[in-house]
């Protein structure tokens, strides 16, 4: 019974382990604005809010300027009173189009890096948030780092935040294949078998066996994407 409890525990890690994010952290030292720190563009994915039209599941269409808020995880839009909202029951959104990029939702938003109608490559970014107490020198302490909720820091009030400690931004990539029915699938070997055709799976097996290819990275990702639609 030990080793079998072992056994589940390796798989467990293991598993983890290849489905793992890729991770990315920004500092924003104490004192500085967490939103221009994080990007020119602010907490949101572009510049300005874009034209774009948003598909839902029953057929029907809303066409407005829209911009997906990275931290939120809420895709807004500006209404004709010049208020910005959130969409707010993104399960019943098919997809939405905003500045030439393709976004579905599951279970958070999910950004299209490649765009195809037989196979689609997708990416989802989660922020978290965790602070840094400064120690002696002025130091970062980590014994004193505390997870917080994303909402303290939102308020789409425009104005500046400061920090009396180092704010830690930690971006979180997980992968996505998005098939021709729109179907989102994890990023895996297994759910890519599932999409090509079954007279296909061979040729891509061969391909996974002569080329390392690290699900959790996406250039891996991008050469795997490419080689696919050859067999599709």
């Amino acid at each position: 019974m030990r080793k079998c409890r072992v056994l589940v525990i390796c798989v467990f890690f293991v598993s983890c382990k290849l489905f793992s994010q890729t991770t990315e952290v920004i500092r924003i030292k104490a004192g500085h604005d967490p939103s221009t720190g994080y990007s020119p563009n602010g907490f949101y994915r572009f510049p300005a809010f874009n034209e774009g039209v948003a598909v839902f599941k029953d057929g029907s269409q809303t066409a407005a300027k829209f911009n997906y808020h990275e931290l939120n995880g809420e895709m807004q839009f500006i209404t004709t009173n010049g208020d910005t909202l959130a969409i707010a029951d993104p399960l019943s959104i098919k997809h939405i189009t905003v500045n030439n990029t393709l976004f579905y939702y599951l279970e958070g938003y999910v950004e299209a890096l490649i765009n195809n109608d037989s196979l689609k490559l997708a990416r989802k970014l989660r922020l978290n948030l965790s602070w840094e107490k400064i120690g002696g020198y002025g130091q970062p302490s980590p014994s004193g780092s505390i997870r917080s909720p994303n909402r303290i820091i939102l308020a789409n009030t425009g104005k500046a935040l400061s920090l009396n400690q180092d704010l830690l931004i930690r971006k979180d990539y997980s992968y996505y294949w998005i098939d021709k029915y729109n179907t989102v699938f994890k990023a895996s070997k297994v759910n890519l078998l599932k999409i090509v055709p079954p007279d296909s799976k061979n040729t891509v097996e061969d391909y996974l066996k002569k080329n390392k290819i690290d699900f959790r990275k996406e250039p891996d990702l991008k050469r795997l994407h490419s080689f696919s639609l050859t067999v599709m």
